[in-house]
């Protein structure tokens, strides 16, 4: 019998936007909320791939303190930090940097420098370097396309660069073709819709029936050429509307203590990280940030729940993680906040994931690293 696995990921289709949904249910009527890894997209992917934690993949936000081997540092020899921000700061400039950074090292993963600072960029390293859908690509960890390589299964793993519409049709073709027994098709467009719509935007019913159209075109080729065949739906995280902004930057830099010498610090959307460079800069910072309103300091216990305790505290010695629906702003990510965003407890009702599937699951799905578990099963009914 000739069969296909099919699972497709839209970015940040959380469970609350497709819970009261009929989004695809004659497709897939089985639906299934999973808790979102502690993170953004760029630490969920790497969980969805592989399976595996933060403290095993090592991927969690883009920026981590190394800075005897930032390949940034070439930014101080070009002065880039005394132009003034009206240019530096614009995205089109820092596109056009980060295409041009990354094409200088080999950069073959996402890569973008965001709004991070080009005065203290060169004390940060970046984690995706590397194209994490391809073999290899989360090693020494395996990730899916590594597990199809050692089953033997022929498949097909979009293109996380093109247009959706080009993944649709690059997947359609591979179906005509009729050689692959495993797909996974990758959209993140929605990820970009509900930043700024939010969840709650009249645009997020056009999206999900042009992917009801788009997939059903999808299914119609695998009828045609498989004699059966297994479909899912999965997301990373959802979205949570803005509720107001904090100025931790501000509150911080208030103390008078220095960047480099003192300390070092992250700004995300909905977190700041911190390294401590001694006692006293320590102390002053775990202090101000215990009075930062909305916001909470994860404790020990949260990090190794949120499997983010690295032992060489390689994201920040403390975190400050914002609460659901404030956004710090000015941010390393943006100097605005967004309309809505995701990043925030994995355990808050906006942040979970989804899972939509053709036939019941018979395995938990607690966490999105469950998605992993579901694809390796499938992979299993291949062989």
């Amino acid at each position: 019998m000739k069969k296909l696995s099919l699972f497709m990921f839209i970015d940040a289709l959380g469970w609350e936007i497709i819970k009261d949904r009929d989004f695809l249910k004659d497709l897939v009527p089985h639906r299934y909320r999973a808790q979102m890894q502690f993170g953004y997209s760029s630490t969920a992917i790497p969980t969805i791939l592989t399976g595996e934690k933060p403290t095993a993949h090592k991927h969690l936000s883009f920026y981590y303190y190394a800075p005897d081997k930032s390949p940034f540092k070439i930014f101080k020899a070009l002065l880039l930090q005394y132009l003034p921000g009206c240019i530096v700061d614009r995205w089109r400039v820092r596109h056009i940097l980060s295409k041009l950074v990354a094409k200088l090292y080999g950069y073959t993963g996402y890569f973008e420098m965001y709004a991070m600072p080009f005065d203290r960029i060169h004390y940060f390293d970046y984690i995706e370097k590397t194209d994490m859908f391809v073999p290899d690509g989360l090693k020494p960890v395996k990730n899916l396309a590594d597990r199809l390589e050692e089953k033997g299964i022929p498949y097909h793993i979009s293109n996380w660069r093109l247009k959706e519409i080009e993944n649709i049709e690059a997947l359609i073709k591979e179906i005509k073709e009729g050689e692959i027994r495993f797909a996974f098709l990758y959209t993140a467009a929605m990820d970009s819709l509900l930043h700024m719509v939010t969840k709650d935007g009249k645009e997020i019913d056009e999206k999900l029936e042009w992917y009801s159209e788009q997939i059903h075109r999808v299914i119609d080729e695998v009828k045609k050429t498989y004699d059966d065949f297994y479909f899912a739906v999965l997301s990373d995280h959802g979205m949570t509307t803005l509720e107001g902004v904090v100025d931790v930057k501000r509150k911080v830099e208030g103390l008078g203590l220095k960047f480099g010498e003192d300390y070092v610090a992250v700004y995300d959307s909905t977190m700041g990280r911190f390294w401590f460079l001694n006692d006293r800069a320590e102390q002053r910072i775990v202090d101000i940030l215990s009075q930062i309103p909305h916001a909470r300091v994860l404790s020990e216990e949260d990090e190794k729940r949120y499997y983010i305790d690295f032992e060489d505290n390689m994201y920040g010695d403390k975190y400050l993680l914002m609460d659901p629906g404030w956004q710090i702003e000015p941010c390393d990510m943006g100097i605005k906040a967004l309309p809505a965003m995701h990043g925030f407890a994995p355990e808050h009702e906006d942040s979970y994931a989804a899972l939509l599937s053709s036939e019941p699951v018979d395995i938990p799905l607690e966490t999105v690293a469950d998605f992993h578990r579901l694809m390796l099963q499938k992979m299993q009914d291949l062989t």
